[in-house]
C-alpha cells in the first residue's frame, strides 16, 4: 500500500478546512469585474446607425446590417447576435459617437433558444433626391451636422437634414432612363448623394 506524501496530506487538510471555492450561482448573482466585456448592446439615443461597428467586427454573423429600399420608407437593420460574439470590444472602440455600442456586464447568455441572443435596430434611410443613392441615415445626418458646428453652413444637405426637411421621396428620374439630364440651380437645396454633388458643383 502507497502511503501518502506530507505534501499531499497538506494540501488535503487545506481543502478541507478552507472556505469554498464555488459561488452559488444562480442563486446568488455573480459579480464581475469593473472592464468586464459581455454582452454587446446598443444605445438607441447616442446610435446613429452609421454601420462602423459592423465593419470592425471580426466575429463573422455577430454584427450585420442589411439596407431595405422596397419598405414604405427605407431602413436600414443592424442585427446583433450576441451568441456569436467574441467579446474583442472592437465595435466599442471604433464607434463613430464612442456611446452607440457598448459591452456590458451581463455574461450569462445562455438559453434554450438562440434567436433570444439576436437583436435588431432600424434607422430610416435618407436617399439622394436626384439619383436615389443610398447616402446613410437621418441621424447619421443630424449627428454631422452638430459636430461640424458652423462648419456645416457649408453642406445644405446637413442643413436640410438639421430643419427636419429630410424627404424619402423617390427621384425625379431614373439614372438609367435620362443618363445625360444635366443638373439644374435648384439641386443646390436638395439632399444629395457625393457623385451628384460632385456632378452639380462641376456643371453649374
Amino acid at each position: 500500500m502507497r502511503w501518502p506524501k506530507l505534501r499531499e496530506l497538506k494540501e488535503a487538510l487545506t481543502a478541507v478546512f478552507s472556505p469554498r471555492f464555488t459561488t452559488r450561482f444562480p442563486d446568488v448573482p455573480c459579480k464581475v469585474p469593473e472592464r468586464y466585456r459581455g454582452k454587446p448592446e446598443f444605445d438607441l439615443d447616442e446610435c446613429i446607425g452609421c454601420g462602423a461597428c459592423v465593419n470592425v467586427c471580426p466575429a463573422p454573423n455577430c454584427l450585420t446590417t442589411h439596407d431595405d429600399l422596397e419598405a414604405d420608407k427605407p431602413v436600414r437593420r443592424i442585427t446583433c447576435d450576441a451568441s456569436a460574439c467574441i467579446f474583442c470590444g472592437n465595435c466599442q472602440q471604433y464607434c463613430t459617437t464612442e456611446k452607440g455600442i457598448k459591452l456590458s456586464n451581463q455574461w450569462d447568455l445562455a438559453t434554450m433558444d438562440k434567436k433570444e441572443n439576436i437583436t435588431t435596430h432600424e434607422f430610416e434611410l435618407q436617399l439622394c433626391e436626384k439619383c436615389g443613392a443610398v447616402i446613410g441615415t437621418k441621424k447619421h445626418l443630424i449627428w454631422l451636422y452638430e459636430k461640424l458646428g458652423p462648419l456645416a453652413y457649408t453642406n445644405p444637405s446637413l442643413l436640410l437634414a438639421k430643419s427636419e426637411q429630410l424627404t424619402t421621396q423617390p427621384p425625379e428620374s431614373s439614372p438609367a432612363k435620362e443618363p445625360g439630364k444635366p443638373p439644374k440651380t435648384r439641386d443646390f437645396m436638395k439632399i444629395l448623394c457625393p457623385k451628384c454633388k460632385c456632378e452639380l458643383n462641376i456643371s453649374l
